[in-house]
C-alpha cells in the first residue's frame, strides 16, 4: 500500500467526524413578550431584552442548519405589533438561508385565532400546517400541534396516525439516525404555573416510546429549562426564550437532570451539534443585562446509548 493511501485511510475517521461537526441545530421556545396581566403574578426581568439577546446570540452561531421553535413566538399572534420584534430575526435567518420552523403555541392563536393563524402563515410559511416532517442531515425533526383545544377530533386522530406513519417511515430510512419530536405543551414539567399535558402523553408518547430512533422530545410552554429522562429517552423543556419565568413547584413532580442553583429559571436556547453517530447538546444561558452567554448544561445522545 502506498504512503498516500495509508495516510488517507488513517485520517478518514477524523475527516468524517469533521464533516459532521459542521451541522448545528438550534432549539428555542416561548420568545413572546409578556402580556400585561401576567406581571401581576410573575416577575418581570427585562424579558424583551432577553429575547433580543437570544436572537443576537443565535445569529452568531456557526454552521446552523435550522432554528426550531417550540411555540409561543409572540404574546398574541393576531397582533402585528407583537410580531415586530421578531421579524428582523426571521429576516436575518432568511438572508442566511437558515430555515426557521416552529410548532404552534397557545399564544400563537391569541386573541383572534383566525387572524392569528393568517399572521403565522404569513410570517412562518414553512410551518403553516399543523404537523410536518423535516430532515437535516441524519436527524429527522417532527413538528406536532399540541393545542388540542384548537383542533377538532378528526384533526387530532389524523395527526396521531400521521405521527405513527412518519416514525415508521424514519425507522425504515437508513439515512436517519435520530428522530426529534417538537411540540409546544410538555408531557412533563415541574413548573409551578402549568402542568404536564395529559393529551400529549396519551396521543404522542406511546408511538414515541416505541420508536427506536426517537431519542428526544422537545417542548416549551413552561418558561424554564428542564431535562427529564423516561424509559431511556430524553425530554427537554426549552421555554426560556423571553416569557416571564416560572418557578419550580415544591416538591418537584419529576427528577430533573439539570441541577443548577437557578433551578431552571433562566433565559436560554439549546445548541445541538450533529455528528455521525451522536448528538451533543449544550444549553446556553443568556442574561438580559449585561448580555452574556454561558453553557450551563451538557449531555449527549448516541445511536447505541446515552451519556451525560
Amino acid at each position: 500500500m502506498n504512503l498516500r493511501l495509508s495516510i488517507f485511510l488513517l485520517l478518514l475517521p477524523f475527516l468524517l467526524t469533521a464533516q459532521f461537526q459542521q451541522h448545528t441545530l438550534i432549539f428555542v421556545g416561548d420568545t413572546q413578550s409578556p402580556i400585561w396581566f401576567e406581571k401581576f403574578y410573575l416577575q418581570y426581568n427585562n424579558n424583551e431584552k432577553a429575547t433580543q439577546n437570544i436572537f443576537s446570540a443565535v445569529l452568531k452561531e456557526q454552521n446552523v442548519d435550522a432554528v426550531i421553535h417550540a411555540g409561543d413566538i409572540t404574546g398574541y399572534g393576531s397582533s402585528k405589533s407583537e410580531w415586530k420584534p421578531v421579524l428582523p430575526f426571521l429576516d436575518s435567518l432568511r438572508e442566511r438561508s437558515i430555515p426557521f420552523i416552529a410548532a404552534k403555541g397557545n399564544h400563537d392563536y391569541m386573541f383572534l385565532p383566525s387572524t392569528a393563524m393568517k399572521r403565522f402563515k404569513e410570517y412562518v410559511p414553512s410551518s403553516a400546517s399543523d404537523y410536518s416532517l423535516w430532515k437535516f442531515d441524519n436527524v429527522a425533526i417532527i413538528l406536532l400541534n399540541s393545542n388540542f383545544s384548537r383542533l377538532n377530533s378528526s384533526v387530532i386522530t389524523t395527526q396521531r396516525k400521521w405521527y405513527v406513519s412518519m416514525l415508521e417511515k424514519c425507522e425504515a430510512d437508513t439515512s436517519v439516525h435520530f428522530i426529534i419530536t417538537v411540540d409546544h405543551h410538555p408531557p412533563f414539567t415541574n413548573s409551578k404555573v402549568i402542568s404536564g399535558s395529559e393529551e400529549v402523553r396519551k396521543d404522542f408518547l406511546p408511538a414515541f416510546f416505541q420508536s427506536k430512533k426517537a431519542v428526544l422530545f422537545v417542548s416549551g410552554h413552561a418558561h424554564r429549562f428542564e431535562h427529564f429522562r423516561q424509559q431511556g429517552k430524553d425530554f427537554l423543556v426549552v421555554g426560556g426564550g423571553g416569557g416571564l419565568l416560572h418557578n419550580e413547584q415544591t416538591p418537584p413532580v419529576m427528577n430533573d437532570l439539570y441541577t443548577g442553583k437557578d433551578e431552571g429559571e433562566f433565559f436560554h436556547y439549546v445548541r445541538c451539534r450533529v455528528f455521525a453517530d451522536s448528538l451533543s447538546f449544550e444549553i446556553v444561558k443568556v442574561t438580559p443585562h449585561p448580555a452574556r452567554t454561558e453553557i450551563v448544561h451538557h449531555f449527549e445522545i448516541s445511536a447505541v446509548g446515552r451519556k451525560q
